[in-house]
């Protein structure tokens, strides 16, 4: 069999959805029957999760969108809301707007609490919970201690005043992808045995977010806690973390996985926040079977 290319994936149909404040949300759609909604990770497109739709769409109805502002989005004016409940509200928007009653949401990094805000809105719409790589809020401070955490979250405060600064650093990634590469592998921000296709297409669509909307969102994001959702989850949930995430670590995973009733744990050896790159055939071995359970073979 032929290796799969994540390039060479392409939506089965695609459009524009303009929400209530105005704001442009392109979506695409892979697939029928089913659906499975993908919240992806902050400046990320649906190309960066191109092996799992590949996994998912013989089967079941696979569905993405671009977070408002992100990738080809625009947003309805320059100050528009950028939390994770409003990114959630735009997600259940997208699922009245193709007619979709209930879906199975997955969400990796941001994706996990956008997914949780749409639990707290309208639990009864969602037949399962994937969380990949994620956190239940307060990501830096539920994975480093208080004065790292307070730093980070002052770093990207300040970032957000001097934006050109931040960008910096993204051009020279996009510009010199091996030493990139290098760089954050030693970090152990990613793994050697990643996906360098998907993951260098990552870092340069992150490069090409607005600085200004990326480093709000990921403000809203240092903040937003829904801690107080998962208890009252009861649709089947999968919680996915890797060894060596450093981002979300794999005891915010535990804690998310033993306060769900029922979830599903799962760690994989080695891999860092980036694991759904790096361990592609196990996860999505995985998650297939979690989501043929939740639809029974539909």
């Amino acid at each position: 069999m032929a290796e799969f290319d994540p390039r060479s994936l392409k939506p089965d149909r695609e459009g524009v959805l303009r929400v209530d404040d105005g704001t442009l949300l392109p979506w695409q759609q892979f697939g029928a029957g089913p659906a499975v909604v993908l919240a992806n990770g902050i400046g990320v497109r649906w190309p960066g999760l191109a092996h799992q739709i590949e996994t998912l769409r013989a089967r079941r109805r696979v569905v993405c969108w671009d977070y408002r502002g992100m990738g080809p989005s625009r947003l309805g004016r320059p100050d528009a809301d950028v939390s994770m409940g409003r990114q959630a509200q735009d997600a259940i928007s997208l699922l009245d707007h193709l007619s979709i009653d209930h879906a199975i949401l997955a969400g990796w990094s941001m994706g996990v609490q956008v997914s949780l805000e749409v639990l707290r809105r309208r639990p009864e719409r969602v037949a399962g919970f994937v969380a990949l790589l994620g956190a239940y809020g307060r990501p830096f401070r539920n994975a480093f201690p208080a004065p790292v955490a307070r730093a980070t979250e002052g770093l990207f405060a300040l970032a957000l005043r001097f934006p050109a600064l931040a960008q910096r650093p993204l051009d020279l990634a996009v510009a010199l992808p091996g030493l990139a590469f290098a760089v954050l592998s030693r970090a152990v921000f990613v793994g050697q045995d990643v996906d360098r296709r998907v993951f260098d297409d990552n870092v340069r669509w992150v490069r090409e977010t607005d600085r200004r909307v990326y480093l709000r969102t990921m403000l809203e994001l240092a903040e937003h806690d829904a801690s107080d959702v998962l208890a009252g989850i009861r649709c089947p949930a999968l919680i996915v973390c890797g060894e060596r995430d450093h981002l979300t670590p794999p005891s915010v995973a535990r804690r998310m996985a033993e306060t769900i009733p029922g979830a599903e744990y799962l760690e994989f050896a080695g891999a860092t926040h980036f694991g759904l790159f790096e361990r592609v055939w196990e996860l999505d071995a995985r998650l297939a079977a979690f989501v043929d359970r939740v639809w029974g073979g539909a």
